[in-house]
């Protein structure tokens, strides 16, 4: 009876060699053709948030040279700040994105403060309905996946996967197989997002891709519908619930830090809307009022940050957004909330 070729013969081993080549060649350049595909479908890579790339981010902030200055807020600072721009520009300081869009900021201020590492400035953009206590844990998931599973090796895995998103239109799930296979069947198109963000988690919004009549209605709509089923509120109430505040910004000024609240520029309907709802004279002003160991600035008491075009009154064009960061780099200096 004839003797089993052993694994270890040259012939097979060869043949195995072979096949895995073969193999490797068809699968690379499938992605490639797939890539190529997509790119001259005029779509672009593009690096994903995620709580990962915000872990990153918040890693930073107890790490690095210069003075933690952490970048608290929703879109409007995301895509907004550039962290870059605003380091050249305080170069004593080392900005921080963890801004999260469509989340407010409070857990993460609430977390900075119980950071004894944290001795650092917080700049926290945030409007009137932000405060409400009802939306204090927006950004508590990226809080507790953040000190329950961040690893050095998951932030060596992001590493990897930002670096292949910048580099294929393909590293997104959206063009994976399940989803391709799936709009196969439905017959929808890729979903093209007209936000490009970098490995620092700033956004960059151009507005030449998006319909901006249409980005405007979508705005003010979602925020009437908003403002229609806010939780009951008033002065009184939304004041004292922002108790718990006064600890948390003592806890930050003792380390040597200190807490500065923002409120970005608006325009148009939703300046309209939020100043109906949330009169500055019974809400923002007697905010200033109740806490002074804090700093505070209103764009709209700057004019030269006041006067940044929103084109759906709410965000601004990333060709703005080297300008508006030198704008509010300025103000801070002259106001003497942080040094040059």
């Amino acid at each position: 009876m004839p003797s089993s070729i052993s694994s270890s013969d040259p012939v097979s081993v060869r043949r195995w060699l072979a096949a895995w080549l073969v193999a490797i060649v068809l699968a690379v350049a499938t992605c490639a053709s797939v890539e190529a595909y997509w790119r001259a479908h005029g779509f672009r890579s593009n690096v994903l948030d995620s709580r990962q790339l915000w872990s990153q981010q918040r890693m930073r902030v107890d790490r690095g040279h210069g003075i933690a200055l952490a970048l608290l807020g929703a879109s409007r600072t995301e895509y907004g700040i550039d962290p870059q721009r605003l380091r050249e520009r305080l170069p004593a300081y080392r900005p921080v994105m963890l801004a999260v869009n469509a989340h407010y900021p409070l857990a993460t201020l609430r977390d900075l403060a119980a950071d004894t590492d944290f001795r650092g400035v917080v700049l926290c953009d945030l409007d009137a309905v932000g405060y409400l206590r009802a939306y204090w844990d927006m950004q508590q998931s990226y809080v507790d996946y953040y000190h329950t599973q961040w690893t050095p090796s998951w932030n060596f895995h992001r590493m990897l996967l930002t670096d292949w998103q910048r580099a294929a239109v393909i590293a997104n799930p959206e063009f994976g197989w399940k989803a391709s296979l799936l709009r196969a069947f439905t017959g929808a198109a890729p979903f093209r997002d007209y936000v490009r963000y970098r490995a620092n988690r700033s956004g960059d919004i151009d507005y030449r891709e998006v319909d901006v009549a249409a980005s405007k209605r979508h705005f003010a709509e979602t925020m009437e519908g908003n403002i229609a089923h806010l939780p009951p509120h008033d002065p009184q109430r939304w004041l004292a619930d922002l108790a718990p505040m006064h600890a948390w910004i003592a806890a930050i000024n003792a380390r040597g830090g200190s807490v500065i609240f923002y409120q970005s520029p608006l325009s148009g309907l939703q300046r309209e809307a939020m100043q109906r709802v949330f009169p500055p004279a019974e809400y923002w002003d007697r905010l200033i009022a109740a806490f002074p160991e804090a700093h505070f600035l209103d764009a709209d008491d700057v004019p030269e940050l006041a006067a940044f075009r929103l084109p759906d009154d709410s965000h601004m064009d990333y060709r703005d957004k080297a300008a508006y960061t030198d704008a509010l780099a300025r103000v801070l200096v002259e106001r003497g909330f942080v040094r040059r």
